[in-house]
């Protein structure tokens, strides 16, 4: 891991985005490993913040820095609700076959946010989550997701 610019370096904006890709990914690690989302707190903290991103299609750089209340409540609160988050994920899911668990982390984490953090306008949070499914999936999963939150957002937040 290089340190060559500070991990925090980023706007408050790209933070969000950065500790919802992050949640994302814990979420995924821990739905392969059949683990608690917020064990892997620690871990993204430690080890992913100011990651090298020579790999990647951004071509070089450090990954930002994740806003660490955002990633930690994001976890914390998947991991206290799944349950309920995969009933009301479920039924607007017009699949018979299991979500691909990338897919199902992106669905939770968006889902938690939207009935969570009213303090966060609802088309931000889907904006983000729309954003880190396209940079994963390349066919329709971002219309899905979009569909998905979108409907939610209207429920779980309705216009008074």
């Amino acid at each position: 891991m290089s340190s060559s610019k500070p991990a925090s370096r980023g706007s408050l904006k790209a933070r969000k985005t950065a500790a919802r890709l992050f949640a994302v990914q814990a979420v995924y690690q821990a739905i392969q490993n059949k683990e608690p989302p917020s064990k892997l707190h620690d871990e993204f903290i430690t080890y992913r913040i100011g990651m090298d991103l020579e790999d990647t299609a951004e071509g070089g750089g450090q990954m930002v820095a994740p806003d660490q209340p955002l990633f930690r409540d994001i976890l914390s609160g998947v991991t206290e609700r799944w349950g309920d988050l995969q009933q009301i994920i479920q039924p607007r899911l017009k699949v018979t076959n299991a979500v691909e668990p990338l897919l199902t982390a992106i669905l939770v984490c968006g889902t938690y946010e939207l009935m969570a953090h009213h303090d966060i306008d609802a088309p931000i949070i889907l904006s983000d989550y729309i954003n880190i499914t396209a940079s994963f999936f390349e066919s329709s999963e971002p219309k899905l997701v979009n569909a998905v939150l979108d409907a939610l957002s209207k429920e779980l937040r309705p216009v008074n």
